[in-house]
């Protein structure tokens, strides 16, 4: 990608796009506190009983804050610079399979892990088609000559980003938690971007930080509204589209610096998984 130089702090400051991170976390807000104040005309399809295992609310609840978040992220993008919008287009439209059949989950509650798994993969390859971005390297040594090979290269990317948007809806359980963790991913990101000298990544993960605070200021602590699959798909695919970005666009960085920024919604699956595991052998014995 070249030889970038950090820009200094004077410099961030005058640039920064302020007025896309306001515009694009008030009309979030707005559209989110919209869909509670009008739930009871769509409740019929928009909402999420208190009934239960999982379930700790005691009120229905709206869950289907992902169009507020999607219609804050594309009117954000009016605001931006072409370079910023370069990144961040692509990665809206590719991330529209993902987002649409969680979406029609939280509308109907028929739509299956499985094809709701194939869509954020889907997502994943859309993205690579956009932009012809896909991992190859993790710094690991075999995996890393299979990379090479573009087939393989495109689907471990996908597989890779649809594995961190369903870690981030298995995540999102408690008011805030799935939102506040992706906020703390993309920030985390956002600086390590920054430092090596990349500021249209940069902004384009404070946007998304910024969206993402828009409808966490509805959800958290009282828990107004819920991010649903939709929502929670499609910034769990933003998430691992700009963990794969970040290293793509500047070879100074490490894959692993982008799993570690991404790893308390990966190791909580895989905990959960452990746990499911242990429960079955315990049961079985």
């Amino acid at each position: 990608m070249g030889t970038r130089l950090e820009a200094s702090p004077k410099e961030l400051f005058l640039t920064f796009p302020y007025d896309a991170l306001l515009v694009g976390a008030l009309v979030t807000c707005l559209g989110c506190v919209a869909l509670v104040l009008t739930q009871r005309w769509h409740a019929r399809w928009s909402i999420d009983g208190s009934h239960g295992v999982q379930k700790f609310h005691t009120h229905p609840t709206p869950r289907v804050a992902g169009i507020a978040i999607v219609l804050g992220l594309f009117t954000s993008s009016w605001f931006l610079s072409a370079d910023v919008k370069a990144v961040l287009m692509p990665m809206l439209w590719a991330s529209l399979p993902a987002f649409v059949f969680g979406f029609v989950e939280d509308l109907t509650k028929k739509v299956g892990v499985r094809e709701r798994l194939l869509a954020t993969i889907a997502s994943g390859i859309l993205a690579w088609w956009f932009t012809g971005i896909s991992l190859d390297r993790v710094n690991v040594w075999g995996l890393d000559a299979l990379l090479t090979w573009m087939p393989v290269s495109v689907l471990f990317t996908a597989f890779a980003i649809g594995g961190v948007a369903n870690a981030v809806n298995i995540i999102d359980g408690f008011n805030g938690l799935a939102a506040g963790v992706v906020m703390i991913c993309l920030a985390a990101l956002g600086v390590c971007a920054h430092r090596v000298g990349d500021p249209t990544l940069m902004v384009v993960c404070m946007v998304l930080v910024s969206v993402i605070a828009g409808f966490w200021l509805v959800n958290f602590p009282l828990g107004k509204i819920f991010l649903g699959d939709g929502g929670a798909y499609l910034i769990g695919f933003c998430l691992g589209w700009i963990a794969v970005l970040l290293p793509m666009r500047n070879p100074g960085i490490s894959p692993w610096a982008s799993l570690l920024a991404c790893a308390y919604p990966i190791l909580e699956v895989l905990f959960s998984i452990l746990r499911r595991h242990r429960r079955k052998l315990t049961i079985k014995s």
